[in-house]
């Protein structure tokens, strides 16, 4: 009877013992996860005035966030976003206007934007989590503006300030549909103009520990 006594308490701490350590190894479903999502762009400003107003459904991104405090996480993103228009019948100046091609012409723009970022969240860890962040790093740009066999490209780097926010809605205990908005502003010098669009993005976000 002692032994059985004995080998009820142990199992009856054992369990316990389990219980907790379930409970903190719990994973914060804020933070530490890793995210796919699908975007569509409005150019805007000068890059919509001077060479492209379309919006572009040719979007996708990825990003990965680590939890550093219970409501802040840091992380990366990795985007690919195409624009591109076409302009019939339209009269393109060159040489500062001292010549001028007619034709149907074909405007492009692939960015490629790397950054690092932050997010801050508010709430509990239970149903839907809005969230708001910054995203500070470089993009690469593929810039085409194509007349018939005339072809003029430029590739540069630039710096990307990206303000962001969004909101997940949970599916189950690991995987949440978020829906977000980023504004993207790429600055780059010796170019006719600044790159601004707004993205509206969904994706999948899986959390892990």
């Amino acid at each position: 009877m002692k032994k059985l006594l004995v080998f009820i308490a142990i199992l009856t701490f054992g369990i316990s013992a389990n219980a907790q350590t379930e409970k903190i190894r719990v994973p914060n479903f804020r933070v530490n996860n890793f995210r796919m999502n699908y975007d569509v762009a409005v150019p805007l400003g000068k890059m919509s005035d001077d060479f492209i107003n379309q919006m572009s459904w040719r979007g996708v991104s990825i990003e990965n966030r680590w939890s550093v405090k219970p409501n802040v996480s840091v992380g990366f993103l990795l985007g690919w976003q195409v624009f591109a228009q076409r302009f019939d019948n339209f009269t393109q100046e060159l040489n500062d206007g001292n010549a001028a091609i007619n034709g149907n012409q074909f405007r492009t723009i692939n960015t490629f934007p790397i950054q690092g970022n932050v997010h801050y969240y508010f709430g509990e860890n239970v149903g839907a989590l809005p969230w708001v962040g910054m995203g500070i790093g470089t993009a690469h740009s593929n810039q085409v503006l194509q007349v018939g066999f005339y072809e003029v490209q430029r590739k540069f780097m630039s710096f990307s300030l990206t303000p962001q926010a969004g909101i997940d809605l949970p599916i189950d205990k690991v995987t949440s549909v978020t829906l977000s908005t980023r504004y993207n502003f790429f600055l780059h010098g010796n170019q006719p103009f600044n790159y601004s669009f707004m993205v509206f993005s969904i994706g999948i976000k899986q959390s892990y520990y």
